[in-house]
């Protein structure tokens, strides 16, 4: 009997001082749920500090919704532990609340420490009264104010100890000197599309491929996805009567207002199902289009869905490509494609595509942060040609521009006839697009071109109360009468990567 106490005050003596780890978002996580508001592990956009792993938990609070919407962490017992730390990233300075316990009545908690905006810092809450009784739940809820914009954070690193200091040890592996720096982050939060960074077509000319709707301007929106609460652009093909057209549909692009020379691209997409006659695509042209035209300004289609041989082959949830065009005019164009049938469905569910664009090569990826394994599903080297027409290490070295489209018929899917659609059968269908994100490294020919900040901040000329927190290659973090604010060379934008009008 002796021995049985001596083990137990052992291990009681050894949980007293050591510390756990509930999850670090890599890998298997706990499964978090949400309260009220949007929860979901996700690619980790502000590797930047304290925290550089892959992934983290993202929890949003939107306007109108209750102050206790967060994440939830149910049927997790642990005591013998005095406080709770978590790496957080939050979009303001507001405290995040925790709630710990559910078999007696609840107990919040704030942090013991000063929250920062825009960048990532342990924060710790003392929940020592709780150290025998122990935790059921972790609950922590995004901002108990009231606000009048939606509000989220990122928590990682979330960890019980009995140690009360902030932690400052890097996670993830330290950046190497060419990683990318997100340097535009475009997440359609704001209700309403930005005028200052997208054009929205209007016209129904076929797109040059004897497509048969009509864009407008009811063919663009957003608004949230129904399934996920995502707040997401919206592209929604409708089969009806509209000038001359029998289905109208949108098309957004940002040429002349938002284009960039190399780096890498994502943007997180909801594909509709696509059978028979959809076309979406997400792609970018030269931003000189306007002088030179296509195909002497490029065309890179990062994604599409929808070409004949998918549904033809009963694989149209699966069938994709990846292609590139150039060339002297419509009757002298090189083109290269790779069309492929991924292991999995990428329709009627949100995945990441990726295009690296480099001035020797595009590769272009599908779910590559969550899949590492994936290999890219196109890859063109931008080696130079004698003909300037065709030269592509000129012609793909130069700014483009980000089109997003959702068509309907054509030459792609093989369909010239508005009643052979039979995706639009049973009403309209809609390609959502939660994010897009541009990053760069800071090498010399990159550029990166969004909306003159001289209308920045309500036209307001820096003063004293404009102050440099930070400085990281290109990129400035500073604070703007009270306000956090980031910094690009000559661009400025909120710390959500929203630019500011």
């Amino acid at each position: 009997m002796k021995k049985i106490f001596s083990l137990i005050f052992c291990f009681a003596s050894l949980t007293a001082f050591a510390q756990i780890t509930v999850d670090d978002f890599e890998g298997v996580s706990k499964g978090w749920g949400s309260v009220e508001g949007l929860t979901e592990v996700q690619n980790n956009a502000y590797k930047t500090g304290i925290n550089l792993s892959d992934h983290v938990l993202y929890a949003e609070r939107a306007v109108g919704v209750a102050n206790w919407a967060g994440a939830i962490l149910n049927n997790y017992t642990q005591s013998g532990y005095k406080y709770l730390h978590a790496y957080m990233y939050r979009s303001n300075g507001n405290v995040p609340n925790l709630k710990i316990f559910d078999t007696e009545t609840p107990v919040e908690f704030v942090p013991m420490n000063t929250i920062v905006a825009g960048q990532w810092q342990d924060v710790v809450f003392d929940i020592s009264e709780y150290a025998n009784r122990g935790t059921d739940f972790l609950f922590f809820m995004v901002d108990r104010t009231d606000i009048s914009v939606n509000v989220w954070m990122l928590i990682d690193e979330v960890q019980l100890s009995n140690d009360p200091t902030p932690r400052t040890d890097v996670v993830g592996e330290n950046s190497a000197p060419d990683e990318y720096t997100l340097v535009w982050n475009e997440d359609f939060t704001d209700g309403s599309l930005d005028g200052n960074v997208w054009n929205v077509e209007v016209n129904g000319e076929g797109g040059g491929n004897n497509e048969l709707q009509y864009y407008c301007e009811k063919g663009v929106s957003v608004g949230v996805e129904p399934t996920t609460g995502k707040h997401c652009l919206i592209l929604t093909s409708t089969k009806e009567d509209y000038n001359g057209k029998g289905c109208t549909s949108g098309r957004v692009n940002s040429k002349g207002k938002m284009y960039y020379t190399f780096g890498k691209i994502e943007a997180r997409i909801k594909f509709p199902n696509t059978a028979n006659g959809l076309w979406p695509a997400f792609w970018q042209m030269g931003n000189n289009f306007d002088q030179v035209g296509w195909p002497k300004c490029g065309e890179t289609d990062i994604i599409e869905l929808g070409h004949q041989n998918g549904f033809n082959g009963n694989k149209q949830d699966r069938y994709f490509n990846g292609a590139m065009h150039v060339g002297s005019d419509w009757k002298n164009v090189w083109s290269e494609a790779n069309s492929v049938t991924w292991p999995y469905s990428v329709e009627d569910t949100f995945h990441i595509v990726t295009m690296i664009w480099t001035p020797t090569y595009i590769e272009m990826y599908m779910d590559k942060e969550s899949h590492p394994e994936n290999n890219a599903y196109f890859r063109q080297d931008l080696q130079s040609n004698t003909n300037p027409d065709y030269d592509r290490s000129i012609i793909f070295g130069k700014p483009n521009f980000v089109i997003a489209n959702l068509a309907v018929g054509g030459n792609f899917p093989g369909i010239y006839n508005v009643s052979e659609i039979t995706a639009l059968e049973n009403g309209p269908r809609s390609m959502y697009i939660d994010w897009i994100r541009i990053y760069q490294r800071g090498d010399d020919n990159q550029s990166f071109v969004c909306p003159s900040p001289s209308d920045a901040i309500e036209g307001e000329q820096p003063t004293e109360a404009t102050i440099v927190l930070e400085t990281k290659d290109q990129v400035k973090k500073i604070m703007h009468n009270g306000q956090l604010f980031i910094q690009y060379g000559e661009q400025i934008f909120t710390i959500t990567g929203q630019r500011i009008k």
